[in-house]
Order: structure tokens, then C-alpha cells, then sequence
């Protein structure tokens, strides 16, 4: 199984096959528009042959796993070190680097010409083989064909504008990354001790985010600023004033700036301050991204360069360049310079004495005005000046539009105070009006409150009479149905017991006849002779129903034993009665019993359900009393809530009034407040972009200036007495 080098988007492995060598993309997460997207990039990139980027083949179902298929890309594998490494191992060697920077430049510059943004320019997706520049992993590439789309990438934190979002998707999209890697391979060509000094190659060449998000703050910039390198300092400058510009404001290596983008709902209008906003008012060096020229303070038009690799000549002037020599002879000022000197040599008697220091401070002031003007009418001096002065207009210009920023700024600064002065005035204002009428709902809910206690009062008053005559009629009449009913119950507890009684006795007449009808002298009983039975048949006991087992117990030579064989024959022959005995009374003999009862009990319960009708319809006449009382009460406290509910529904209809007009009042100061910034934002986004072309443009001035080192009055003065050849 190869070795995989897994990224934010894709895990990808390197394929050897017999004739060539692939890498194989297995995507991590899962894209509606995979296909299509490779699809559009592979057709554009076919039809450009840039010599930047390999091909690849999408594979729609190009790897199953567990039964499933997932789509993969197969790209040519590039046998190359990556951009960092390259540097890395190329550190010391300014010529190696600046010839990577220049062949940096050209890339950009083609991807631009042929409206391609790789989308995640880094130093992993970019490989250097034999000094040539080649372009991997294509899934953040924007392509014409993909226009009005989004990204589904944000490319690497080290690289990318801080701002910037998956709705950032155009040509546009490698500016930030191109200057990036750009100022870091020249500020590493001129000083290769940057590279350790902030950790070069861990994650970045030079750059972190950070240093994006807090440019004042950060280590790197303020290094690259302070370096002994012009060259450094001024590549620090043109990049620090970038970061004040939003992710679709910024200028591509030759200062070209995108067209405007028409915002949308997912592109934040405040891009233009975004750095302002995040960290305060920015410095006196804000930038923008537009090559522009034009007369001071005047129109402004766009410069287009013919190439932008001049960008690298003027950040770092290479060497060897020819420097300016003046144009004029030297001859006459020597000329003049050797008369005067004989002049002031000559003998005191030749000249009056109290003359003599004033010839001499006369031929003085000769020398030096023939010296001036001949410095002021030499050609070269004259078009140093005139390279000079455009320098110094640049920079009143400069001057000019940073105080235009500040001034701006300060206005903006103004207006949001105002405008928060505003807001806490107005939300003071909503607050004591809601305080007051939250204050005058109280007050009504409070007498609405005393209203219903005292009504509440009332009813517990009208229940407790209502309950208290209640129970004097159940003192009264509830006890006297509660004797009859006593009475009935003990009527029928004594038919019942009679019954129960009565058929006892049938039940017992029963079993009587029965055992009579079993003689002693005809049964068979253990222990029971013929002699004993005589002797018992003597002593009464003729029949079972006879035999009491302590009577016969008590007889004479009968004994324990024998009484019990006897009371045992009595058992045996009652439980045969008791099987055949009945179970109720007949029908006449119940009815004969009921009748001595009904009667009675039929009087007991007129009498009862006499006095309960008595006492419903008294009960009844003091509820409807009290229901009369209890019905006024509730319309009191139905009456009091309507009354309250009305009073506190026009209050707050009247306060909604007074709500509305507030929250007018914040709406049309929120959407003055938002136009007024909006108009200054746009003021000072014009600005910056005037700011970042005179800067480039003063750039551009002084390189042409570095020739003309040697042209000063002191090194005039210096070839009069020393000699130099002409130009």
C-alpha cells in the first residue's frame, strides 16, 4: 500500500505503473459538482497548454470500498521538490532566488492572461523541477466556466487574505497568495537569515496569518520595515499597504486591480476597511491595488506596464547597473578657478592692501556662482531634478491623500460617535418610556388586584354563610333522617336475624328427625355391646339424636373410649342429615316473617324520605339565596378585569405611538449613519487606492533616481578639482 500525503481536501498516493508515474487524489469529503467542476478546469486547461499544469482525469467511480464507489482523480506525477524545500536549499544563493522570483512573476502573470486562479497557491502545491514552476492539486481552480460559482475551499491560512470566504471566487482569487510568496522570495534573496529568524518552512515561507490579521503587531513586518535593505523596505511597504484592501480589491503583481465586483448578499460591503474595522484607524501607508497616474490632485488614469517583471527590478535593482555622469566639461570652472587663484597669490603691493580680502571674498562668491550655475545647466543635473521634483510632488500627493484618509477617518470617527451618541439617547429614552409605562400598568393592576382581594374577600364571607345555614339544616333535619334511617337499619337487621333464626331451626328440626330414625339398638358401634346398649337404652339414649357424649360419658362403666365411638356414630349420622337438610326457608314461611316487618319499615321510610325532601328543598332555597349573592360577585370582578384590561390596552396603544416614533427615529438615524459611512468608506477606499498608486508610482521614481547617486553639488565640486570622464 503506498504511502499516502493527506490535505485538507483529498488524501493523495503515488502510483508507479510500468510507464509512468500517477498521483492518485482520494477525496475526503463528498461534492455534488466534482465532476463537473474537473470537467470545465480540464477542458480550459486542455485547450491553453499552459506549461505550468499537468493532466489529470477525473474518475467518476474509481475506487470501491465495501461495495461502495467513490470518485478519484488521476494526475500526472511531477518529480519535483516542493516550493519551500526548493528555497530552503537554495538559501545564500540571491541569484537562484531572484530567478525563482522572476519565473514566479511570469507564472502569475500567465494564469492572469488566461483567466485562471489556481486558488490555493502555497508551498505544497507548488513544485520546482529543473528551474521549472509546475501547479498541483486543482480543487479550489477557478476557470471562466465556473464563473458566478463558489469555492469550496479557502486555501491555506498562511497564504490567503483573512477575509477571505467561499463566496470569493474569481480571477482575482490568487493576488493576496502571489504577493505572499513574491516579497517573501525577494526579502529571502537579499537576507537569507529571515528564513531561520521566523521559522521559515514550518507551515509558511515567511508569513502567517497573524501577521495579516495584525499587520501593526507583527514581527515580520515590522523587520522587513526596519531592515539596512532598501530593497526589503520598500517590497515591506508595497505589501503592508495591501492588507488594507478586501479580498476582491487587490491588485496583481503588475498593480492591476479587478474589475469592481457587484456586491451580493454573500459579499461584505465593508471589505474595503475590513483591517480598519479589526484593529482601528490603520497607519499613514494604507494601500490599494491600481496602477494610476495623472497631475496632482487631478483625474487619475490607469497605467498599464508592459510587463510586470519590472515590479522585481524596481523592489531590488540588480547590480552593475550604469550610473549618470555629468554631461558638461570641467574646463572653464578650472579655468576660472586657476585665474582666481593667481589672483589672490598676487604681492600686496599690487593690490591696495585694505583691498586685498575683499578680492578675495570676491573672487570667492565668482567661483562659486560660475560653479552653481554651471552644476544648475548641467543636463544630467537637470534631469535629476526633474526626476527629483516628480519624487517630491509624489510625496506632497502622498502627504495629501493621507491626510484625506485621516480627515476621512476622523469623519468617520465623528459620525459613529454621533451616531452612538444617538442610539444611547434614544434607548434612554425608549427605556424611561418603557419604565413609565410599565410604572402606570402597575398602578392599574395593583387597584385591579385590591378590587378582586376585596371581592375575593366578599365570596369567602357569602360561602361561609351559605355553608354555615347548610349545616343548620343538616343539624336539624339531617338528624332526624339520620334516626328513621337508623331505625330502618335496625329493622332490617332484626328481620334478617329472624330469618336466619328460622330457618336454623328448620334445619336443626331436620337433622333431629333424622337421627331419630336411627335406633341404639339396631346400630353397629365399636365397643357398643348388646349390654351397654340395653344399659343406655334404660338411661334414655333410644336413638342417635339421644347421644350427648357428656352425658353418656358421665354413665357408669361406659367410659372416654365408648363415649366417643358413640358421639362418633352421632357425627357420622349428622353430616349424612346435614347433606339432605334444606337450604332455606319456604316461601310462605319467609313471606309470614317479612310480613310482621314491611309494614313497620314502609312507615320508618315515609317518614325519612318525607324530611329529606324537606331538607333538599330548604338546602336548595339557601343555595339559589346565595348563588344570587355569588353571580353579583363574579360580574363585580368580570366588570373590574374588563375595566383594567380596556384601561391598560389604550395605555400601551398610546405608548406604541410614542414606541414607533422612536424606533423611526433609530431606522432613519441607522440608515443615514450607514450612507454617510458608506460614502466616507468609499471616499477613503478611493483614497487608499490613489495612496497605493502613488507609492507604487513614487517607487517606480526612485529606481529611476538610484542612477543618478552621484550627481550632487559636492561630487560637482569634487570633479572640478579632482577630474572625471564625461558622460
Amino acid at each position: 500500500m503506498p504511502r499516502p500525503i493527506t490535505g485538507g481536501f483529498a488524501t493523495v498516493y503515488k502510483l508507479q505503473c510500468p510507464q509512468r508515474t500517477w498521483a492518485v487524489r482520494c477525496f475526503l469529503r463528498p461534492f455534488h459538482d466534482h465532476e463537473r467542476r474537473y470537467a470545465a478546469i480540464s477542458e480550459h486547461l486542455t485547450r491553453l497548454r499552459l506549461p505550468y499544469t499537468v493532466g489529470f482525469t477525473f474518475l467518476r467511480d474509481g475506487i470501491r470500498v465495501r461495495g461502495q464507489s467513490y470518485p478519484i482523480l488521476k494526475m500526472e506525477w511531477v518529480q519535483g521538490e516542493p516550493l519551500s524545500a526548493f528555497i530552503e536549499k537554495h538559501l545564500g544563493n540571491r541569484s537562484a532566488l531572484l530567478s525563482l522570483a522572476r519565473r514566479w512573476v511570469e507564472m502569475v502573470k500567465a494564469l492572469q492572461k488566461a483567466s485562471i486562479a489556481h486558488g490555493d497557491l502555497q508551498h505544497g502545491n507548488v513544485l520546482v523541477a529543473d528551474g521549472q514552476l509546475w501547479l498541483i492539486d486543482y480543487d479550489g481552480m477557478y476557470v471562466p466556466a465556473l464563473s458566478g460559482e463558489g469555492s469550496h475551499e479557502v486555501g491555506h491560512r498562511n497564504y490567503q487574505h483573512p477575509l477571505r470566504t467561499e463566496a470569493d471566487f474569481g480571477p482575482h482569487l490568487d493576488n493576496f497568495s502571489a504577493w505572499v510568496v513574491y516579497v517573501s522570495l525577494i526579502a529571502l534573496a537579499v537576507d537569507s537569515r529571515l528564513w531561520h529568524q521566523f521559522s521559515g518552512g514550518d507551515e509558511c515561507l515567511l508569513f502567517r496569518r497573524r501577521d495579516f490579521e495584525q499587520p501593526e503587531t507583527s514581527d515580520v513586518l515590522r523587520s522587513l520595515g526596519r531592515h539596512h535593505d532598501e530593497a526589503i523596505r520598500s517590497a515591506a511597504t508595497v505589501f503592508k499597504s495591501l492588507l488594507y484592501l478586501g479580498p476582491r480589491d487587490l491588485p496583481s503583481l503588475d498593480g492591476q486591480v479587478p474589475p469592481p465586483a457587484v456586491p451580493s448578499a454573500t459579499t461584505p460591503s465593508a471589505d474595503k476597511n475590513w483591517l480598519e474595522d479589526h484593529i482601528g484607524p490603520g497607519p499613514r501607508t494604507p494601500a490599494v491595488y491600481t496602477t494610476w497616474g495623472g497631475s496632482k490632485g487631478g483625474n487619475l488614469t490607469v497605467s498599464t506596464p508592459a510587463d510586470p517583471s519590472w515590479i522585481l527590478d524596481v523592489l531590488l535593482p540588480p547590480d552593475g547597473s550604469p550610473l549618470v555622469s555629468f554631461s558638461n566639461s570641467a574646463a572653464l570652472e578650472r579655468i576660472v578657478f586657476a585665474v582666481s587663484a593667481i589672483l589672490i597669490a598676487m604681492p600686496l603691493n599690487v593690490v591696495a592692501q585694505d583691498l586685498w580680502p575683499l578680492s578675495v571674498l570676491s573672487l570667492i562668491l565668482v567661483n562659486l556662482t560660475l560653479w552653481v550655475c554651471r552644476y544648475r545647466s548641467d543636463d544630467s543635473v537637470r534631469r535629476f531634478r526633474d526626476l527629483a521634483s516628480k519624487v517630491r510632488q509624489i510625496e506632497n500627493r502622498i502627504r495629501d491623500a493621507e491626510r484625506e484618509i485621516e480627515a476621512a477617518n476622523r469623519e468617520k470617527t465623528a459620525r459613529r460617535n454621533y451616531n452612538a451618541a444617538e442610539q444611547a439617547r434614544l434607548a434612554k429614552e425608549l427605556k424611561a418610556l418603557e419604565a413609565k409605562e410599565k410604572s402606570e400598568i402597575d398602578a392599574y393592576q395593583a387597584d385591579l388586584h385590591s378590587t378582586l382581594s376585596s371581592i375575593a374577600a366578599r365570596r369567602r364571607a357569602v360561602n361561609q354563610q351559605q355553608a354555615d345555614a347548610l349545616r343548620r339544616i343538616q343539624n336539624d333535619i339531617g338528624l332526624k333522617v339520620a334516626a328513621l334511617n337508623g331505625q330502618i337499619s335496625a329493622l332490617n337487621q332484626a328481620e334478617t336475624t329472624e330469618l336466619n333464626q328460622a330457618l336454623q331451626a328448620k334445619q336443626q328440626r331436620h337433622i333431629t328427625d333424622y337421627l331419630r330414625q336411627f335406633g341404639l339398638d339396631r346400630a353397629t358401634i365399636p365397643g357398643i355391646g348388646p349390654a351397654f346398649k340395653e344399659r343406655l337404652i334404660r338411661s334414655g339414649f333410644h336413638t342417635a339424636a339421644d347421644i350427648d357424649f357428656y352425658r353418656v360419658q358421665r354413665m357408669h362403666g361406659i367410659g372416654p373410649a365408648r363415649a366417643r365411638s358413640l358421639a362418633d356414630w352421632r357425627r357420622s349420622l349428622e353430616g349424612q342429615a346435614r347433606r339432605t337438610m334444606p337450604s332455606a326457608l319456604s316461601h310462605s314461611e319467609e313471606a309470614t316473617i317479612r310480613a310482621r316487618y314491611e309494614g313497620r319499615r314502609r312507615t320508618l321510610e315515609q317518614q325519612g324520605n318525607s324530611e329529606q325532601q324537606r331538607q333538599r328543598r330548604e338546602e336548595d332555597n339557601v343555595r339559589a339565596q346565595y348563588r344570587l349573592l355569588m353571580e353579583q360577585l363574579d360580574q363585580e370582578e368580570k366588570l373590574a378585569n374588563a375595566k383594567t384590561q380596556t384601561a391598560i390596552r389604550d395605555l400601551r396603544a398610546h405608548y406604541a405611538q410614542q414606541y414607533r416614533a422612536i424606533r423611526e427615529k433609530e431606522s432613519e438615524l441607522a440608515r443615514d449613519t450607514a450612507s454617510r459611512l458608506q460614502e466616507i468608506d468609499e471616499r477613503i477606499a478611493e483614497a487608499r487606492r490613489k495612496l497605493f498608486s502613488l507609492h507604487w508610482e513614487r517607487a517606480k521614481a526612485e529606481w529611476k533616481l538610484w542612477p543618478y547617486v552621484g550627481i550632487r553639488f559636492p561630487k560637482y565640486v569634487k570633479r572640478i578639482f579632482l577630474g572625471s570622464k564625461p558622460a
